[in-house]
């Protein structure tokens, strides 16, 4: 029997069970830090959501508010974020949700994740986002670039060429049509659409610093009866 996962607001008191968390399911260089966290507390409380599991949190995500009025222009994690700490890139006035960060404790990691994906959806629903924004990674992409210069008997590879490679492998399928990377996989099963490549987006060897634009366009956007919608909404792919 599958255990209750509630979904609630994060409070101030909750910072030590999100660090573990945050512990648990990064190296120590990509987790977040108390001080970001309580920043993030700070400026925009409603953006940070937690995941119980009979108490106990298992899961966190944290989003900020931000403007776009065509295709996102992102350059970097830490400039879209301000280094993590959302003071000076949270914009209230904003049109669209912007993923800073999804942080799962190793187990039931997929539901819990998009358990905290759909609670994200149907905040932006309820508040009329236009979208929901985020820089996925591509932690397989190193060791599939170390397999095709294995095969091909590539010994020194260019920063173009490994542009074109991260291109072919960020929509590359398996022949079940199925992404080759997991984290893609994942959140194309949320309803998340590739945009583009985001070379260095963040400090990640196993991605090889690069990043993915995904998008969730709001169906709800602009129509009436949104706390209805944002009630009803469930992502299928739970």
């Amino acid at each position: 029997m599958r255990r209750k996962i509630r979904i609630r607001q994060a409070r101030i008191d909750d910072i030590e069970a999100i660090l573990l968390v945050e512990k648990k399911a990064w190296p120590e260089n990509l987790r977040a830090s108390r001080e970001m966290y309580e920043s993030r507390l700070e400026i925009f409380p409603q953006g940070i959501l937690v995941a119980e599991t009979e108490g106990k949190i298992g899961g966190v995500v944290v989003s900020q508010i931000m403007h776009f009025n065509s295709i996102p222009d992102i350059s970097s994690w830490s400039e879209a974020t301000d280094c993590g700490y959302i003071k000076n890139s949270h914009n209230p006035e904003g049109n669209s949700f912007y993923g800073v960060n999804l942080s799962v404790c190793h187990g039931s990691q997929s539901r819990v994740a998009m358990t905290l994906l759909e609670a994200v959806g149907k905040l932006a629903i309820r508040h009329n986002f236009k979208q929901i924004v985020l820089g996925g990674r591509i932690p397989s992409f190193a060791r599939y670039l170390k397999h095709h210069c294995q095969k091909n008997g590539i010994s020194v590879i260019s920063d173009e060429e490994r542009d074109r490679i991260a291109q072919h492998y960020m929509r590359a399928t398996n022949r079940r049509g199925h992404p080759f990377d997991p984290e893609i996989a994942f959140y194309q099963k949320a309803g998340m659409k590739i945009v583009k490549l985001l070379p260095n987006y963040f400090e990640d060897p196993e991605s090889l610093n690069y990043g993915v634009l995904l998008i969730w366009p709001n169906p709800f956007y602009g129509k009436p009866l949104r706390r209805f919608w944002s009630w009803r909404f469930k992502l299928k792919a739970k």
